[in-house]
């Protein structure tokens, strides 16, 4: 078997192949789908299709289904955004996340990407230390 590739909007994402493996067995399952979102033909492009026919599962249905079967996808989400926050400037991260710019400012100064405050408060504490204190 081939390198396999998740595609997620314009980004292909490879597969490890055991994830890839389960994954090709997932596709080729017949699927369980109610009567209200079958279609004539009932052929879906979509690995995880949603409730409306043509349209894959939205985000939250899927975390919903993750966190139903244990797996809590918050903590990863949350350092992966931190990531990208330190290593991207905010507008090239609003651009790839397709989110406002202020929400891309929020993580970058959560990720504390330019230091200065950091090195400000630093400098304010040596200076504290290398002072001697009077009783």
């Amino acid at each position: 078997m081939g390198k396999t590739f998740l595609k997620l909007g314009q980004a292909r994402l490879w597969i490890p192949p055991r994830l890839a493996e389960l994954l090709h067995q997932l596709a080729d399952a017949p699927r369980q789908r109610s009567a209200l979102t079958r279609t004539l033909t009932d052929q879906t492009p979509w690995l995880f299709p949603g409730v409306v026919p043509g349209q894959p599962l939205s985000r939250k249905a899927s975390n919903d289904q993750l966190v139903h079967q244990g797996v809590h996808t918050r903590a990863a989400r949350t350092a992966a955004l931190i990531a990208l926050a330190t290593d991207l400037p905010a507008p090239v991260l609003a651009d790839l996340l397709d989110v406002h710019i202020h929400t891309a400012l929020k993580w970058a100064r959560h990720a504390q990407r330019d230091w200065t405050t950091y090195l400000t408060a630093r400098a304010g504490g040596l200076a504290d230390t290398a002072e001697p204190r009077q009783p």
